[in-house]
């Protein structure tokens, strides 16, 4: 039986969609830059202007008029970052913490991606991105200094982008897309039980030292749009900008709850919370200077200040089971970059960028997310095999800002410290045309 090329894309995208799909985030937040090697290499920079690859389906679906044929494209990228903590802690009844500093807070993880392009004609095009926006993986001993605090976080994304692109005329193409996002959370700490005893003394029985724990788990599906344009003064110079609307969830799942106090404290049972991502606004320019050099920069804008309070509540009585006011703001990206053609079929690429953090404040940085201003940079090489195959790889270092935490909770104590951390990104990326 014959197979159609739309048949063979498709396969060929939800193939390259099993890699895993989680990881720490290591832009402002815990948003995930990380679709391709390709911009890796550059720093992201010209990510809505270069449209040399089936990525620019997600970074502006308007660049998929730069692109022939059909094509599928994938990417995986090992994200290995260092995050440690130092400093003190005290419960509420005046105690202690411990020295358990917690060691590397954040875990290694990978993060993949997928794209899929099918031409109608030359100036009508159809694309599919599969990929995580979001994600955040911090664990820490259950003993550390800061573990009422948190002790574990995931934050897991899948997002399905189906778009298309118009070529208006020779200088304009426009493009846009749905998206449909899967986001769970997963947040754990511990509970000082001594401390809930001495709130609640009509509980008979009481631990002197021992800690409960408490997972709150839930997930959705929310509904956002994205818009594209690219604007192309001459074949080796152009301009493009993107904008990805927010998503607004509603978190269902459980709460869970271990050890007697704990429980009697907060009991297990089914909670909700809402949640709205960011939305982000993007403008790239890109420039051939001549047939073996390129330049190219980026700005994006990131709306974090959405992000306001973390709040579960318990389903029925709508009771707060817990809560954090994060109080975030909107961050700016910034990022240069450069491309060298030292032979035919094989690019060089090279990238720096500035990346803010989303949290300003000691009193406001939690060890789920210690945000911090980050400074990259980047490279890259591609090569292309054929007409029909190319691969590229990509390797950023990210700088990260040494940063205050200085945390009073009435219900959980203080935690007062240092966080210092760095990133290493490793990544490859292919594309096959036919």
């Amino acid at each position: 039986m014959k197979v159609s090329k739309v048949e063979w894309l498709m396969a060929g995208a939800m193939g390259v969609a099993l890699v895993s799909v989680s990881g720490q985030a290591f832009a402002a937040g815990f948003q995930l830059r990380e679709q391709s090697a390709d911009y890796i290499g550059n720093a992201f920079a010209g990510s809505a202007a270069q449209a040399t690859s089936p990525a620019t389906i997600w970074y502006n679906p308007a660049g998929m008029t730069m692109l022939h044929g059909n094509q599928i494209a994938g990417s995986l990228t090992w994200i290995a970052p260092q995050a440690r903590f130092s400093g003190s802690g005290r419960s509420v009844l005046g105690s202690s913490t411990g020295t358990n500093m917690g060691g590397d807070a954040i875990d290694d993880a990978a993060v993949g991606s997928t794209f899929a392009m099918y031409s109608f004609s030359n100036d009508l095009k159809f694309g599919l991105a599969v990929t995580s926006p979001f994600g955040l993986r911090t664990s820490y001993p259950g003993d550390w200094a800061g573990r009422y605090f948190g002790v574990a976080s995931a934050v897991t994304s899948i997002n399905v982008n189906p778009n298309l692109a118009w070529r208006v005329n020779k200088n304009l193409s426009i493009g846009g897309g749905i998206s449909a996002q899967w986001l769970e959370a997963d947040l754990t700490g511990a509970v000082n039980q001594a401390a809930v005893c001495y709130r609640m003394p009509s509980i008979p029985t009481c631990p002197t030292s021992a800690d409960g724990m408490l997972r709150v788990k839930g997930d959705n599906i929310g509904i956002g749009y994205n818009l594209g344009i690219l604007y192309e003064f001459s074949p080796g110079t152009r301009v493009g900008a993107s904008y990805r609307s927010a998503i607004r969830y509603n978190l269902q799942g459980d709460a869970t709850s271990t050890g007697a106090v704990a429980s009697l404290a907060v009991p297990s049972g089914p909670i909700h919370a809402d949640f709205t991502s960011p939305a982000s606004a993007t403008v790239s320019a890109y420039h051939e200077i001549d047939d073996k050099w390129a330049v190219m920069a980026d700005v994006q804008w990131t709306q974090w200040s959405s992000f306001k309070d973390l709040n579960v509540y318990r389903d029925g009585n709508g009771a707060l089971i817990t809560g954090t006011h994060e109080g975030w703001r909107d961050t700016w990206f910034f990022s240069l970059g450069a491309n060298y053609k030292w032979k035919p079929g094989h690019t060089i690429r090279v990238g720096t960028a500035y990346d803010m953090g989303a949290v300003t404040e000691a009193s406001l940085r939690t060890p789920r997310i210690p945000d911090t201003d980050r400074i990259w940079l980047t490279t890259g090489y591609t090569w292309d095999f054929s007409e029909s195959l190319r691969m590229s790889l990509g390797y950023a270092h990210i700088f990260a800002k040494e940063v205050d935490v200085a945390l009073t909770d009435a219900r959980l104590g203080s935690l007062t410290g240092k966080y210092n951390g760095s990133v290493d990104l490793f990544s490859t990326s292919f594309t096959y045309k036919f």
